[in-house]
């Protein structure tokens, strides 16, 4: 079985470098890549992050609070989580990926 951390974020890197790509950034020399992709992942978790924190209930927000407690949540812990906390959450992800696409 893969490490599905490394999955995940492949998935966001590919997602983000296409994103570049799409808007004139696909000029840019391997040192500038290295060094700006990784921050373009980070905006792009952060939007994920805004569009799916709101939609927590109560109960979902202290499992989320237990799980970063945690340091050691698997990638699938926290797919499964996200999935069952927000019933729409492949509709949110897939609208904040597109929105960060657009600017």
């Amino acid at each position: 079985m893969p490490d599905t951390s490394t999955v995940q974020f492949s998935f966001l890197e590919q997602f983000v470098a296409e994103a570049l790509k799409n808007n004139g950034f696909d000029n840019l020399n391997a040192t500038e890549r290295t060094e700006l992709l990784p921050q373009f992942v980070a905006h792009a978790e952060a939007r994920l992050g805004a569009a799916l924190m709101p939609l927590l209930n109560g109960e979902s927000a202290r499992e989320f609070a237990a799980m970063m407690q945690k340091n050691e949540t698997t990638a699938e812990e926290w797919w499964t989580f996200w999935s069952t906390a927000v019933p729409n959450f492949t509709a949110v992800v897939k609208e904040a990926l597109d929105a960060f696409a657009q600017h």
